[in-house]
């Protein structure tokens, strides 16, 4: 068995954090994932009930709780009454299952928070926790199997993970930051909100009160919504997609076209490309760069 079907086993599991946890009490978790290791033992903040191996492991029991049949699940259904939340949850990516996706996710959110540890004015902070984690797994998931659209739904996760908040602290937040946000993560939004979710109710483990977790669920109602505003009728149609891609620069489908993708369409929203010509043009001089940038 390769060990992407055995991961993917794993996080597929009813209670998948506790299948996790008894890879790690064997050694073979950080086998798969060796950048986990460095956060075990690795304190955090107050706040934070758990260190930072056990605080990604305990997202993940989050996200099986709100993926599952329980009283999270419920709640958060009923909060989101007016989402196909099974329609999501039956997606897949290169045959991955979505629940699979999401706690992956959940499961290196945090990966690089010992890597980018500063203390200022005494304070232990993690800047840029989340680009730098990308960029690990990034390097990471192809080793283990994973291809190319996994590879991206699943970085995206970890490098966005706290944006949802960072949009709303300028309230409230302005269409242009929304519609950036939606294009930013492929219009994963959901996936994204669920992982921001399992964060916070591992940030404060046994702590996390119900309270809490209805006033998240509203959060996410808010923030879900207004994504879903700003992308229906409210957002141009994309001035080229894939297709166009492939047949115009003879680029192959993949994490690199997903990339000039995004590029081209944050410039369509901002205003600053209207024709198929200048998305093209624009698509063209994105790629040299990547490919300049990638040697």
């Amino acid at each position: 068995m390769s060990t992407v079907n055995e991961l993917v086993d794993a996080l597929l599991a009813p209670a998948s954090a506790d299948v996790l946890r008894a890879l790690d009490e064997e050694g073979t978790l950080t086998r798969f994932i060796p950048e986990l290791e460095d956060g075990r033992g690795f304190v955090q903040p107050e706040r934070h009930y758990y260190d930072v191996l056990d605080h990604n492991l305990a997202a993940v029991a989050a996200a099986d709780a709100v993926l599952g049949s329980g009283e999270d699940a419920r709640e958060i259904r009923e909060a989101l009454a007016w989402v196909d939340i099974d329609e999501l949850l039956g997606r897949q990516i290169e045959g991955l299952p979505m629940p699979a996706l999401v706690r992956l996710g959940c499961l290196v959110h945090d990966v690089a928070k010992p890597a980018t540890a500063v203390r200022d004015e005494g304070r232990l902070r993690f800047p840029r926790h989340g680009p730098r984690g990308a960029e690990l797994m990034a390097e990471r998931l192809p080793r283990l199997g994973f291809g190319p659209e996994t590879t991206r739904f699943v970085t995206n996760m970890v490098r966005y993970h706290l944006r949802p908040r960072e949009l709303v602290k300028s309230w409230p937040a302005t269409d242009r930051a929304v519609r950036k946000f939606v294009a930013d993560v492929d219009g994963h939004v959901l996936p994204l909100l669920f992982v921001n979710l399992a964060d916070g109710m591992a940030t404060r483990g046994p702590g996390y009160t119900r309270e809490h977790y209805r006033r998240h669920c509203g959060f996410i109602n808010y923030v879900l919504a207004r994504a879903w505003a700003v992308s229906s009728d409210e957002a141009p149609t994309p001035l080229i997609n894939g297709d166009d891609l492939v047949a115009d620069l003879e680029l192959e489908s993949g994490t690199l076209l997903g990339r000039v993708l995004t590029s081209v369409r944050r410039s369509q929203l901002a205003g600053t490309i209207s024709s198929r010509e200048e998305a093209l043009g624009l698509a063209r001089t994105v790629l040299a760069n990547l490919q300049a940038e990638s040697g």
